[in-house]
């Protein structure tokens, strides 16, 4: 592997963004630079990285901009892509989700090319397989298991399945100088671990006492879903960008679904193994009957749409959630394992105490975040 190397973290600020740069500073070797990038560098948090000799630098920059990202990937050997915007709730218009997601994504991918980058890492998700809008299952698939994608459960969903054709296209194209940019997939499903996770954003954009000892229930008990630390999915990233730059012949153009051993089962199952220690819990039974919640999230949309013109209403449930959260959907980590030597870093049993300790902690010290 070269020696004194320069990785570039877009959506560095992030949840997902923030455990990659940490890990490697941590396990990485031979780097010499991270650049971590967001739209406002004064969200970064500065990282103790012991004795290493590596400089981490926070810059300011949107992934839609030509002329700033071609400077942020100038002299890099590796681009870690995890910027992207996330909506089940209908608060985002689809032109900026496509803007965004899509064509950020291909114009990273042109920056690299004239920046003679030779490495592409792209954070994807499981939901630009699906579930699909009928609420398809798949248990235990891989990324060869077949699956009507013809019905998208979300503008999100078409934006992540766009946004991977783009990164495979680019796979094995010459860059400017005559090297040869390298890229694969990383696709993750439901993630929790120490920061603004899924869970904690989700309530606090809708107004849910996160503290209160009795959390309602969406999710039938019954759903299977696997829910990954994000601990580990920042050391596949790490372990991806190293297998592009020993051996990108086995695994450029590739796609991996990222797992890890927690349980399967229902989201809130899994929320309240982690966090039953904190005094939460999250009910037995669903908070209304599902065809129910199904009819509020309907009646929500189309009440958000009428009022429009006077009022932005972004409704607190939606039709997606609500698939997502009660259809049998998770996928193993076998071909990562094969092929990136991937395994789990953390165990279930550390990555749940990793996570109630930090959200202990958060919350005495205010339970905020910095925006």
């Amino acid at each position: 592997m070269p020696k004194d190397l320069t990785y570039v973290v877009t959506g560095g600020y992030g949840f997902v963004g923030i455990h990659i740069v940490k890990m490697l500073a941590e396990r990485g070797t031979n780097i010499r630079e991270i650049r971590v990038v967001g739209r406002n560098a004064r969200n970064f948090q500065p990282l103790d990285v012991g004795d290493k000799e590596i400089n981490i630098h926070a810059m300011a920059g949107d992934v839609r901009d030509p002329v700033r990202m071609s400077e942020i990937c100038t002299d890099a050997d590796v681009v870690i892509h995890t910027a992207a915007v996330i909506d089940f709730l209908g608060s985002m218009s689809d032109d900026i989700q496509w803007d965004i997601n899509v064509n950020g994504t291909e114009n990273l991918l042109q920056c690299c090319v004239n920046a003679d980058v030779p490495c592409f890492v792209y954070t994807s998700s499981m939901a630009a397989i699906g579930p699909n809008s009928r609420g398809d299952p798949i248990e235990n698939g891989d990324e060869n298991t077949p699956y009507d994608t013809s019905h998208p459960l979300m503008t999100y969903s078409s934006t992540k399945a766009a946004a991977e054709k783009a990164v495979v296209r680019a796979n094995g194209r010459k860059t400017n100088h005559g090297k040869t940019l390298h890229t694969c997939i990383l696709r993750l499903g439901g993630l929790f671990g120490e920061g603004e996770m899924p869970l904690i954003k989700h309530s606090l954009d809708i107004g849910i006492d996160l503290f209160a000892k009795s959390q309602p229930r969406v999710c039938r008990k019954a759903t299977k879903s696997r829910l990954t630390y994000t601990g580990n999915v920042a050391w596949a990233h790490l372990l991806a960008a190293q297998k592009l730059l020993e051996s990108p012949e086995t695994v450029g153009g590739e796609v991996f679904f990222v797992a890890d051993d927690t349980p399967v089962r229902s989201e809130s199952c899994t929320h309240n193994a982690i966090f039953n220690p904190c005094g939460i819990r999250w009910e037995d039974n669903l908070v209304l009957p599902l065809w129910l919640l199904y009819f509020i999230a309907f009646f929500l949309k189309w009440l958000s749409i009428l009022i429009k013109p006077f009022y932005n209403f972004v409704p607190p449930l939606s039709r997606a959630i609500l698939i997502f959260l009660n259809t049998n959907f998770y996928f193993s980590y076998k071909k990562a394992t094969r092929l990136l030597g991937y395994t789990p870093l953390f165990t279930w049993e550390e990555a749940r105490e990793r996570t109630a300790a930090w959200f202990v902690d958060w919350k005495a010290k205010g339970a905020t975040f910095s925006k």
